[in-house]
């Protein structure tokens, strides 16, 4: 038997978790517990995707075009 823990949820999202488990007949211990065990396990970290040449070049001149003053301000 686990350890007793109070949850308190936001108010936007506690009318959410009282349909969810109505609909899907889940009580809330073992709703929390699959949220949680799904929580950790996931990685909670960015995954970057190299940018092709051609779309860098096209991102920095338009950066360059859109912030030429600011850029010309912090070049002094």
């Amino acid at each position: 038997m686990g350890k007793a823990r109070t949850v308190r949820f936001e108010d936007e999202i506690d009318p959410a978790v009282d349909r969810f488990m109505e609909k899907n007949d889940i009580n809330f211990n073992k709703l929390v517990n699959l949220a949680v065990k799904e929580f950790i396990r996931k990685p909670h970290t960015i995954e970057l995707q190299p940018v092709d040449e051609a779309e860098w070049d096209r991102m920095m001149k338009k950066s360059y075009k859109k912030y030429k003053k600011t850029l010309d301000e912090l070049a002094k």
